[in-house]
């Protein structure tokens, strides 16, 4: 009776355990804040690219600063889909810190979206980048914590500990 209920007890333990190690798997609208999600347009912009031409002045199209999150995800583990643009590589041209986003093309054929749909990825080790028009899950621990840099702002963080492509 004692090693029937010592294995009831140990495999409660490893449900529990299991249940808690599966990431949440997010959409980008849960990004939002659940008041702005109703009246919130996730299309992507066209591409822009007159400001290489000079025509528009020079400048590039300016990233909205909405810095609004959603702060039940701080401190989740999260599974994520998007398209990462590379910041930082490694000494062995992994790629180490990223922004990731919503749709190819995002911070390198302006408009970034706003600062509340694109997030600063930091790799615990870095990935090797096969495709940059491929889309990929990212799985790591989430913050609300915002993060600049000269492609754009980010409103939240993510310490990446796992990635693999997404299959449409």
């Amino acid at each position: 009776m004692k090693i029937r209920s010592l294995l009831i007890a140990l495999f409660s333990v490893l449900v529990v355990a299991t249940a808690q190690a599966a990431p949440r798997e997010l959409d980008w609208i849960d990004l939002l804040p659940e008041n702005e999600r109703g009246s919130y347009d996730l299309a992507p912009p066209p591409p822009s690219h007159d400001y290489l031409s000079g025509e528009s002045g020079g400048l590039a199209a300016q990233q909205r600063m909405n810095f609004n999150v959603n702060k039940a995800l701080e401190g989740v583990e999260v599974k994520i889909p998007g398209f990462i643009v590379p910041l930082e590589l490694d000494e062995k041209g992994l790629v180490t810190e990223f922004f990731l986003v919503p749709y190819f093309g995002a911070c390198i054929h302006v408009p970034p979206p706003p600062a509340n749909q694109m997030v600063f990825v930091v790799m615990n080790k870095g990935l090797s980048l096969d495709s940059m028009y491929a889309a990929y899950w990212i799985t790591g621990k989430m913050g609300t914590k915002s993060k600049s840099t000269r492609l754009g702002a980010a409103a939240y963080t993510l310490t990446g500990t796992a990635v693999e492509e997404y299959k449409f």
